[in-house]
């Protein structure tokens, strides 16, 4: 081979290169976030908010409440919508009472606002967490005794609120926490069941057993060689079986017990109606982070929007990379701007305008988060970008108020709190 075919598969070679690089992501705002920029760029107030899309909620909501139906009585799971307005909101238009909470503080607040509602344990608490409850509770039109329900997953757990229902002089509700194979604790098997409700029956305990309770995220991560159907049929399975040993202690087991499962990412193959269970869990299907994009929430639309305002947009130096700045631009022409924002490190990924990516070179910040886009994005100072979270829990406790959105206009505010 001649030095001439040398030079010309050479340069071949560096066409091939130069036509794989990256290629521009950058767009300008979609009708949606344009309107949405321009009616924060006059009422945002210059500060991150977060913002409720009311529309897309209730849509959600109606997809969830046709999907139930009158079959399966639907639990809201408070972590996962933060905020005394959604909650009240949610349950008026969805008409539950039914919560699910997972942490004492949490818990306490639910008994204030909701004097009416039937509390159910999400997770096992430490024996002093629950003793901290009745301690903070106060004079209240709320009967624990009958409204909050306390989550068992050992036989330690057992004796420990066995003790603390004699210290209160008073009964309490448990539900028994079943491992249908997520492997993250409860009773693990059948046998390892019986053998609890033998030792409660044996106690003669102020426990009063209510139900089960037995999560099932599992299904929607099962490997190929598994598949969803196949292991949608075998946690079915695997709860009736608890089931069936639960009924044979007729002296404990409740005429109507409560059997709760699914959540956002599986109650869609439960409301098809080949389930044990007689309620569901639901909640972050409601605003739809990112984390809950699956083929079973297609039908549900992302509700919730971090937007931040650009403080500053630049030409995208780095530092100590100035002689590289040129060729790195070049090759990514989406790294042409770097955006600042006010605020950052939030656990979401921008998506308005399009094209905008953090920074893997610069670097993340919680003060003035870094982000690129090609000069396509048409993003200026003022302007805002929109990020959707990856989780609401956790999220909305970061922001001073969630701002209401509907038809282009903020229509109020509710308060997030710090429910856990």
């Amino acid at each position: 081979m001649n030095r001439r075919h040398l030079l010309g598969l050479s340069a071949l070679g560096l066409l091939g290169i130069w036509a794989a690089r990256p290629s521009d992501n950058g767009r300008p705002y979609d009708d949606y976030f344009a309107s949405l920029n321009a009616l924060l760029k006059q009422q945002g107030a210059g500060v991150p908010l977060l913002v409720v899309d009311m529309q897309r909620l209730d849509a959600n909501a109606d997809v969830l409440s046709q999907r139930l139906g009158s079959k399966l009585p639907l639990r809201l799971v408070a972590k996962s919508l933060a905020s005394d307005g959604l909650l009240d909101y949610l349950a008026k238009k969805l008409a539950t009472r039914r919560f699910m909470a997972f942490h004492q503080p949490q818990l306490n607040q639910l008994a204030r606002l909701f004097t009416d509602a039937d509390l159910l344990l999400g997770k096992p608490l430490p024996v002093s967490a629950a003793l901290a409850f009745y301690q903070q509770l106060g004079i209240t039109r709320f009967d624990p005794a009958r409204q909050v329900t306390w989550l068992i997953d050992s036989p330690l757990r057992l004796q420990q609120y066995a003790e603390l229902a004699r210290a209160l002089k008073q009964p309490l509700q448990i539900a028994l926490e079943i491992d249908l194979g997520l492997a993250r604790g409860g009773f693990s098997d059948p046998q390892a069941l019986g053998q609890a409700l033998s030792t409660l029956r044996t106690s003669k305990a102020h426990l009063q057993v209510r139900g089960l309770m037995g999560y099932d995220a599992h299904i929607a991560h099962s490997p190929p060689w598994i598949g969803r159907d196949r292991a949608f049929a075998d946690t079915n399975a695997r709860y009736r079986a608890f089931i069936d040993t639960a009924q044979t202690f007729t002296d404990l087991w409740p005429a109507q017990p409560l059997l709760n499962g699914a959540g956002s990412l599986t109650y869609a193959l439960h409301a098809r109606g080949d389930t044990p269970l007689n309620e569901v869990s639901v909640g972050s299907a409601l605003l739809k982070p990112s984390e809950f994009d699956s083929d079973l929430l297609s039908s549900h639309n992302p509700a919730l929007w971090i937007a931040s305002p650009v403080l500053k947009a630049q030409s995208g130096e780095l530092p100590y990379l100035a002689n590289l700045q040129s060729a790195l631009q070049r090759w990514d022409q989406n790294r042409q701007r770097a955006y600042y924002l006010y605020g950052g490190r939030w656990p979401a990924d921008p998506v308005a305008p399009a094209g905008l990516s953090y920074d893997s070179l610069y670097g993340r910040s919680a003060n003035q988060e870094r982000l690129n886009g090609s000069a396509a994005t048409a993003l200026k100072v003022d302007d805002w970008v929109f990020l959707r979270p990856q989780l609401s829990e956790g999220v909305l406790d970061d922001f001073g108020e969630l701002r209401l959105l509907r038809n282009n206009r903020l229509v109020g505010s509710w308060k997030p709190e710090n429910m856990g």
